[in-house]
């Protein structure tokens, strides 16, 4: 698995640190720092203090590991920074059995971040935000640009860090083995309860959802996580998730072909980022 941390020089970002600090140690994942560089002109020569800032938060994600011989990441010190292309910068690291990369890109926010995203192939993005203007960044509507465009799965960290329950509310034709991984990484660091919710049309339960919401009940069970299963009329769907994400981390499917795409539109998603207390993850 390859994980992106996307960040920046706000509060947010270092509290997003500290708690992704819990999910790396859970995971054996090839690891992305990436900084956000706002300044206009590209020309202005190696971010030096951002590249500072990056090794700051390096340092507390590989906190989680109390012995060296247990982290799979360079300790190393930054030899040197090297310019990728124009307004690209990684910060060069030697060792470690796993990668985890410093890098600076200069320019519009979300746009940096889903284009590096594409470039490496990334699985996860995780940001955070600024819980007192709406989840943005700077006054700009990041998280939400993130979550529309990328590619891969996303996930913004809001102000719940250790919520008890993981509302999952998946498409059951097209769940993906990469997309069940992340929601036993999240029960395992939360030590959480699964809500494995099932979408009805009126009274009807279709048998396929019904036999797939078992088979996913029996996928967790087996992993030692306790699961509760849900049907929830597709009528009330937002009504339900935006409740259930004042409190509870929630998991949506909103892959291109997905049904869930259609229930949330652009328009809803950021009312959720806008107005959940809880992180959300969206799965693709």
């Amino acid at each position: 698995m390859r994980i992106m941390l996307a960040v920046d020089d706000n509060p947010y970002s270092l509290d997003l640190v500290k708690e992704v600090s819990k999910i790396i140690f859970n995971t054996w994942a090839d690891i992305i720092i990436l900084g956000i560089d706002t300044r206009n002109n590209a020309n202005l020569g190696q971010p030096q203090d951002l590249m500072k800032l990056l090794l700051d938060y390096r340092a507390i994600l590989l906190s989680a590991y109390k012995e060296d011989d247990e982290c799979p990441y360079s300790r190393n010190r930054i030899e040197k920074i090297v310019e990728k292309k124009q307004g690209v910068y990684e910060g060069y690291v030697e060792g470690g059995l796993k990668e985890c990369k410093l890098i600076v890109r200069s320019g519009i926010p979300h746009k940096e971040i889903l284009q590096q995203a594409n470039e490496d192939e990334t699985d996860l993005i995780i940001l955070g935000c600024n819980k007192k203007s709406s989840c943005q960044w700077d006054e700009q509507d990041v998280p939400l640009k993130v979550v529309n465009n990328a590619l891969c799965s996303v996930l913004v960290v809001k102000e719940n860090k250790s919520p008890e329950n993981i509302v999952c509310c998946l498409d059951h034709d097209k769940i993906s083995q990469n997309s069940l991984e992340l929601i036993n990484q999240m029960a395992t660091v939360y030590n959480a309860e699964l809500k494995l919710v099932g979408i009805s049309n009126g009274d009807v339960l279709s048998l396929k959802v019904e036999k797939t919401m078992q088979q996913l009940f029996d996928y967790y069970t087996h992993r030692n996580i306790t699961s509760w299963l849900e049907v929830v009329d597709r009528s009330i769907l937002f009504a339900f998730i935006n409740q259930a994400a004042q409190q509870d981390l929630v998991a949506l499917w909103i892959g291109e072909n997905s049904f869930l795409n259609r229930i949330f539109p652009h328009e809803r998603v950021s009312h959720l980022l806008k107005n959940s207390h809880s992180s959300l993850l969206f799965l693709r």
